[in-house]
């Protein structure tokens, strides 16, 4: 499975079979997460397929995590505009469309990095897609492990798994998901963090408390904000701001 290029939205393909029934068996995006993961089924079933947001062409290959489920890449965008800043970095790109949007909404130098293969390949295609948004640096990393380690930056925006998986991996989302893989993330995102730089991540209630990265950021002594909690798809949804200790 993997990125094969660019492809039009009518393009139709046999359905990824085996990621399907991962979604809809008990591959937890959380415990209690039934109705979104008949919804990434339905989604992974379209794969390959393309999708407009926000003056953005997307290209969803197979085994890419789909930006358009549900609101929370959407929301994340929203509130990353905010920050404009001069270094952006997504964590865990999966298409793309954050580090895209980032950029769009004025960052200036903006860096992409995925550990799954047809992640990364996705997002340089979707960089190519969208020329008029400028360029996007894309790394295959593990968290930071291939970005330079020169490198700070004023915002990191990290859409994470928000459990671990139960049933395999999908979409790079493995059983490392949730609590460990978000304080591994914040262990090595502080010391690149340049001055004043921030952490963004989202969180679901459809997941246990444990892997709320706002409870495991302030056990690591950083300094956390709600930027958003809304109730939706019969679930809390939160988005945090999490920056060093002043």
């Amino acid at each position: 499975m993997g990125c094969n290029g660019p492809r039009d939205a009518g393009t139709h393909r046999s359905p990824n079979r085996r990621a399907v029934a991962l979604a809809l068996g008990d591959l937890a995006l959380g415990d209690n997460a039934g109705e979104v993961h008949l919804e990434l089924a339905e989604l992974l079933a379209k794969q390959p397929y393309t999708v407009a947001l926000d003056g953005l062409t997307i290209a969803v290959d197979e085994d890419v995590f789909p930006p358009d489920l549900g609101r929370c890449a959407r929301n994340m965008a929203t509130v990353c505009a905010g920050y404009g800043g001069r270094r952006a970095l997504e964590m865990g790109c999966g298409s793309g469309y954050l580090a895209l949007a980032l950029k769009q909404s004025g960052a200036l130098d903006v860096w992409a990095a995925d550990v799954h293969g047809p992640a990364v390949e996705c997002t340089r295609q979707n960089v190519e897609r969208n020329p008029h948004v400028g360029p996007v640096t894309v790394v295959r990393s593990d968290l930071f492990d291939a970005i330079p380690a020169s490198l700070t930056f004023d915002l990191v925006a990290f859409n994470q798994p928000f459990a671990p998986s139960k049933g395999g991996v999908l979409c790079g989302c493995g059983p490392d998901g949730g609590y460990r893989l978000t304080r591994r993330f914040l262990i090595e995102a502080e010391p690149r963090l340049a001055p004043g730089g921030v952490a963004v991540m989202a969180f679901s209630d459809r997941a246990r408390p444990e892997h709320d990265p706002a409870r495991i950021a302030k056990e690591l002594g950083y300094e956390v904000t709600t930027l958003l909690h809304a109730y939706y798809a019969e679930s809390h949804n939160f988005i945090y701001e999490i920056r060093p200790a002043s």
